[in-house]
């Protein structure tokens, strides 16, 4: 029985043990590989080189000299990346390989890669370029800019109406004042004329010709150019800003919430241990007991 008593709590920490591994998931040789900073290098030189062959590709048209070997190695670099995919698939499991947004962008782009060599549609031979894209998972500098545009995309859309009706108060303004002027004549005209405005392109030739309709001209141009280009422009450039700068304290969190589970994993474990220790100890104390009530009784006179 005794035993059996510290075979049971000794089980104890094995079960939770294999729970937390089966928790992680995957293979433990591919993940100490694909997350090896060699590995990670390879890859991206493997991006690099293949956008490059594209770029030249692009460039000197498919009657160059090199267009055969290219498309070798443009499928040779197709290879490669599938079977990144498929290590870093088994080397994190399924659950949590699918839980990683951009190991799902990888997979899409790839996905869209092998459409491009289908040989019915010619321009679909276009979509091989999308590969590039993988930069942006591959350097995680790229996916942080990346991730902070999309988690900034609510303010950017509130900056964008606030914009769209600014611009559309100042071309239905615009039309009305200056209906003679061929840049403000109608408002698809006006909307033009204030977005080359707002950039500044044409700024001073713009305020010259409707000076000459209206002396006062120079208020509207000037009143817009304040509130679109100074004021609501920089609310995008504010809004990307707050949202770069918040990305890596959301990054410092999701370490230390991971740090915090091994942590967590740790005390299990040396709490397990500790029981499995007073079990031992109460065994040991049981079997010392039971062999001194035997030499007791061994040394007892025969009645």
């Amino acid at each position: 029985m005794a035993s059996a008593a510290v075979a049971d709590g000794a089980d104890a920490p094995a079960a939770k043990s294999a729970k937390r591994k089966k928790r992680r998931g995957g293979i433990g040789f591919l993940r100490w590989m694909t997350e090896s900073p060699v590995w990670g290098v390879f890859i991206f030189l493997c991006i690099v080189a293949n956008a490059a062959i594209l770029g030249y590709d692009a460039h000197y048209g498919p009657g160059n000299p090199y267009s055969a070997d290219i498309e070798r190695w443009n499928q040779y670099f197709l290879w490669i990346f599938t079977v990144e995919l498929a290590l870093e698939f088994l080397a994190q499991g399924p659950r949590r390989y699918l839980r990683n947004g951009w190991n799902i962008f990888d997979v899409a782009v790839i996905g869209v890669s092998y459409a491009a060599f289908s040989p019915a549609i010619s321009a679909l031979r276009t979509l091989r370029v999308i590969r590039v894209f993988r930069l942006v998972s591959a350097v995680p500098q790229m996916r942080r800019v990346v991730e902070a545009l999309f988690s900034a995309m609510p303010g950017i859309i509130a900056s964008f109406a606030i914009l769209s009706v600014v611009f559309y108060i100042a071309a239905v303004m615009g039309t009305t004042l200056f209906h003679d002027d061929p840049g403000f004549s109608d408002l698809g005209r006006s909307l033009l004329s204030l977005f080359a405005l707002s950039q500044f392109d044409g700024w001073g030739e713009t305020i010259s010709r409707l000076q000459g309709q209206n002396p006062y001209a120079w208020i509207y141009v000037i009143g817009f150019t304040i509130v679109a280009a100074f004021a609501v422009l920089n609310l995008f450039i504010g809004v990307i800003v707050e949202a770069v700068q918040a990305a890596p304290q959301e990054e410092i969190k999701e370490e230390i919430e991971e740090v915090q589970g091994e942590v967590e994993d740790i005390a299990v474990a040396q709490e397990d241990a500790a029981v499995v220790q007073q079990r031992i100890l109460d065994e040991l104390r049981a079997l010392r007991a039971e062999v001194a009530s035997l030499r007791g009784g061994g040394a007892a006179p025969p009645a």
